[in-house]
């Protein structure tokens, strides 16, 4: 049995303008001025006679007609639907990374395209574009076939980010990609060097408040994570501390420890392996609730940043105007792979989210609105 939502969604992205217009004017045809037996001259304001052969008998007939047009058409449809979505997977499935081949995230894609070949029994091959922030890959995948064998690897920071910082992007966030879901969120948490001063966080913003541009902090390059996530903790905590961008986290943090910058947010993962080795201090976590692999690491709304969220989160999408039983059975083998894989992913530092298609609209639509404000605020702009 088909979901009511579904089938309205199918209806109406089958239908161009011009059928939605037809059938807006034919819905309102009991209310109008034709029906209550007026009709009205072309050369006059004024109501004129009916014509004897326009009576209502004749336009219910019609309009019956029609009716029965409709449906024929609208149970046409959700057949066609309904059996592309039972024929689907018939070939293998490509999902995209838009980072290189080894990364971290790569191995994500990978993890999941894996559980996905199990349970729709189709390979699932892996294909790295990586570059220019995540454009690179999108732009591809935004121009593929939305049939399904294609999907891919994103993250906040290609839905919600790119489009607050760079003044023309290739590709709209909320056009031309179809969600799937948020995969996994990732925290990230305040770290300083363990020669610094700073026991906790409330000390550093206090010293940052009294000594504006004295301290600063770096970052994987401007719009990272780390960087957007570092001047929304610099706003909402109204202290002026200066962003020193390099290119990419490991030389940021080979400074870091090098005493040459004063802090960093980095993920949980790395930011634990590294105390434990007591080469770092962590001070806080960007997360609104506690991390399961920092339990004692306090929030930074615990600290006093009310509603301070920094996670990044990863996830899958695929080109617009995807078929809705298409995109609901791709979507559910993503979420039933996470789901799989729940306690080797949470080991890496990972929280696992496994949203629906529509949680991960409004996520996107909500951290649009969030990070374009931030980089409003932060003069953070972008060429291509």
């Amino acid at each position: 049995m088909i979901d009511t939502g579904i089938l309205f969604h199918i209806l109406v992205c089958n239908m161009d303008f011009f059928e939605l217009t037809f059938w807006w004017w034919f819905l309102t045809i009991p209310n109008s001025d034709l029906v209550r037996g007026k009709t009205f001259s072309s050369v006059c304001r004024t109501p004129c006679r009916p014509d004897a052969g326009n009576n209502i008998e004749e336009i219910n007939v019609s309009k019956g007609r029609l009716i029965k047009g409709l449906m024929t058409s609208l149970t046409m449809m959700v057949a066609s639907s309904v059996l592309a979505s039972n024929d689907y997977p018939s070939k293998p499935i490509k999902v995209v990374v838009p980072y290189a081949a080894g990364a971290s995230t790569d191995g994500l894609a990978r993890l999941v395209g894996n559980e996905v070949s199990e349970i729709l029994g189709q390979p699932v091959i892996a294909e790295n574009r990586a570059g220019a922030g995540g454009t690179i890959a999108s732009d591809y995948v935004r121009r593929q076939d939305p049939d399904g064998y294609t999907f891919m690897l994103t993250t906040d920071g290609i839905m919600s980010v790119n489009p607050a910082i760079y003044k023309s992007l290739a590709y709209d966030s909320l056009k031309d990609f179809s969600p799937l879901s948020v995969a996994v969120s990732v925290p990230l948490v305040l770290v300083v060097n363990t020669n610094s001063p700073f026991q906790t966080m409330e000390e550093l913003l206090d010293f940052a408040r009294n000594n504006p541009t004295k301290l600063s902090y770096g970052s994987a390059g401007v719009g990272s994570s780390q960087h957007m996530a570092g001047e929304l903790m610099k706003e909402m905590a109204e202290v002026d501390i200066q962003h020193i961008p390099y290119r990419g986290g490991a030389p940021a943090m080979t400074d870091l420890l090098g005493g040459h910058i004063d802090m960093m947010l980095v993920q949980t993962a790395s930011a634990k392996a590294l105390a434990a080795d007591n080469k770092i201090r962590i001070l806080g976590i960007g997360s609104p609730e506690r991390s399961a692999i920092l339990p004692d690491v306090r929030t930074f709304q615990e600290i006093g940043l009310d509603g301070y969220d920094s996670n990044t989160w990863y996830g899958f999408n695929m080109p617009g105007g995807a078929d809705p039983a298409v995109q609901q059975k791709l979507s559910e083998a993503i979420v039933q792979g996470l789901n799989n894989n729940r306690p080797k992913l949470e080991a890496l530092g990972y929280t696992i989210v496994a949203s629906t298609p529509d949680e991960m609209r409004k996520s996107i639509e909500t951290n649009l609105q969030k990070w374009a404000t931030t980089a409003k605020k932060a003069g953070i702009y972008q060429s291509q």
